[in-house]
């Protein structure tokens, strides 16, 4: 599969680290809020989940260009229609929370609970992001295989040369 490279990282990749870490960090702070009742912690969690759907949004544009690249079979295809289907079902939990939070809702369990949902879809998207990501090292080909094989030096003799 092609990807969107930009200084030879994966775009998709590295986008996708906001919604990854800021949407489940929202959940805390809202179930910090639930616990202590403190509304610093409910500020902290709508910024945390605006910018992880922010993040994921710009990531699912990056993601349907590799997407749109990838042949129309096989295992990453099916992987990658998870993917997509988990990320946009989390990005509309936490956008329905953004929501009853504008109109003063957060304080009713409904907030918790979709902050839960959009974690959950959020954790579980990105492990089939990785499970894609890994699956690409395996289809490389011919010596992928003696790619990834550790390289063993002898430390047992005090042999300088064999360093150079």
């Amino acid at each position: 599969m092609q990807k969107t490279t930009v200084a030879g990282h994966s775009l998709h990749s590295v986008l996708m680290a906001a919604p990854a870490v800021l949407i489940p960090f929202g959940f805390i702070l809202d179930a910090l809020h639930s616990a202590t009742g403190d509304e610093d912690y409910a500020k902290a969690s709508y910024l945390s989940m605006a910018g992880g759907i922010a993040g994921g949004l710009v990531a699912s544009v990056a993601g349907a260009v590799d997407y749109a690249a990838e042949k129309p079979q096989g295992d990453t295809k099916h992987d990658g229609q998870l993917h997509a289907a988990l990320t946009g079902a989390a990005m509309l939990a936490g956008a329905a929370n953004l929501i009853l939070r504008r109109e003063g809702r957060h304080d009713s369990g409904g907030s918790l609970a979709l902050s839960a949902i959009a974690a959950a879809g959020t954790l579980a998207s990105s492990w089939f992001g990785m499970r894609m990501r890994d699956g690409q090292h395996a289809q490389v080909g011919m010596g992928a295989e003696n790619a990834q094989q550790d390289v063993r030096i002898d430390h047992t003799a005090l042999d300088v040369e064999q360093y150079v």
